[in-house]
């Protein structure tokens, strides 16, 4: 069965300005975050705009994903929905296509109880022969798992990881100590939360800012996991700086699309009713990038001139 661990980022999905998908962008942007050293990659998560993609779209972009990594990490593709039938549809294009495994989060808007998520997991367990990370994102879906829904969970066998993104510490860690025996647990917003997990035993993380700060995240990783805390605590300011400077800038993946689009990768528009960034805001985005060390600080003099 797959192993899920180390820098998992979560990637983006460029659009053309007049909306259309930017397959070959998209292509683009998985082989350099893969050169950087990444363990594995998320596609039609919430920072590609999956609810964006058409049914056709998004079994494009799972073969473009299963087809640029060859096989070199493995491909996780976003399949939560409203109701298990469309997660497990989402889940059969993911087997269609090759991937390795699917993270799924319970239902948004809908707002049921744990015992009936837990049932939406067992349904989707039953459809399919691959394994499952299961998703804690309560700020997107109204949810939150308990600590004792983890460990009811992590008895599947089926389920194979937890992404962790609640920013709830107290509940992160003791998710950790009560199963990282039976599941593999990795932690959202990495620059904040990183590297206490990883000391509290997670094995890695699922974040949106790798795509953008490249070697760093993986840098960062390495030294986390090796337990050299000195140098992952300073790289771990670094990455929470960036993330505070870029918090807040337009909706939601825009910044990160911008902060590519500088960086010489694809991160094309955003698609409706997102808005890209506005030159105003771009400049800001810049400045958080030069600030890092990521842009040269002649690239503002340049788009001044």
């Amino acid at each position: 069965m797959v192993e899920l661990k180390g820098v998992i980022p979560a990637i983006t999905t460029p659009f053309g300005e007049d909306g259309s998908l930017d397959i070959d962008g998209f292509r683009k942007l998985v082989d350099l975050v893969i050169g950087d050293g990444v363990h594995g990659v998320v596609p039609n998560g919430c920072t590609g705009e999956s609810w964006a993609l058409t049914d056709d779209e998004r079994a494009e972009v799972f073969k473009a994903t299963v087809e640029v990594t060859a096989g070199r990490v493995p491909v996780v593709p976003g399949c939560g929905a409203m109701s298990s039938a469309d997660a497990i549809h989402k889940v059969h294009q993911a087997e269609v296509a090759g991937c390795d495994a699917v993270m799924i989060q319970p239902p948004w808007y809908v707002m049921p109880s744990l015992d009936e998520i837990f049932e939406y997991y067992k349904k989707i367990i039953a459809a399919t022969e691959l394994p499952i990370m299961a998703y804690n994102i309560p700020r997107r879906t109204g949810i939150c798992f308990t600590a004792d829904f983890v460990d009811r969970l992590a008895d599947e066998p089926r389920i194979i990881a937890l992404k962790e993104s609640s920013k709830d510490w107290l509940l992160l860690s003791d998710i950790i100590r009560r199963c990282k025996d039976r599941i593999t647990i990795l932690a959202g917003y990495a620059p904040l939360l990183g590297l206490a997990a990883i000391t509290e035993g997670a094995l890695g993380f699922v974040d949106s800012a790798a795509p953008v700060v490249g070697r760093l995240a993986i840098d960062f990783y390495d030294a986390a996991i090796a337990g050299d805390i000195k140098k992952a605590r300073s790289m771990q300011a670094e990455l929470a700086k960036i993330n505070r400077g870029m918090f807040g800038i337009g909706t939601f993946p825009a910044a990160n699309k911008a902060a590519l689009d500088m960086l010489g990768r694809p991160g094309g528009w955003t698609r409706d009713p997102i808005k890209s960034l506005n030159d105003e805001q771009r400049a800001q985005v810049r400045q958080v990038l030069i600030a890092a060390g990521l842009l040269p600080a002649e690239d503002a003099l340049r788009a001044t001139a």
